[in-house]
């Protein structure tokens, strides 16, 4: 993946992660995420873009200052990416910290693996 396009990744996924309007969110998901996208949790996966939405969506329910912030630039090796984040909170920084896997195909993001580091 080069440059240009592991930005492109890294903004829209942290856009898409911080968007609270659902319309204005699903329209960013599509241009990075498959439609039947897989996103593994430790404790569920969820399984195409409208499941991962409202998870979104329930985690703004759960904290209106929900933030998530890119921490470190994303890195990728061949159809893979990384990228380490931090969730925040107003007014507690780094609530959560963790890293979430891409698998690309045909362009876009196929798989998102989401680890969470200890509390």
């Amino acid at each position: 993946m080069d440059a240009q396009a592991m930005n492109y990744l890294q903004e829209t996924h942290t856009a898409v992660w911080n968007e609270k309007d659902r319309t204005t969110r699903d329209a960013l998901m599509q241009t990075i995420y498959a439609d039947d996208i897989k996103m593994y949790d430790k404790d569920f996966i969820l399984t195409d873009i409208s499941a991962v939405s409202d998870f979104i969506d329930k985690l703004f329910a759960d904290d209106a200052n929900f933030n998530f912030v890119a921490t470190k630039p994303m890195e990728s090796t061949q159809n893979g990416a990384r990228l380490f984040w931090d969730i925040r909170t107003d007014p507690q920084p780094n609530v959560l910290t963790g890293m979430d896997f891409f698998v690309i195909e045909n362009g876009k993001v196929a798989h998102l693996f989401v680890f969470m580091d200890a509390q």
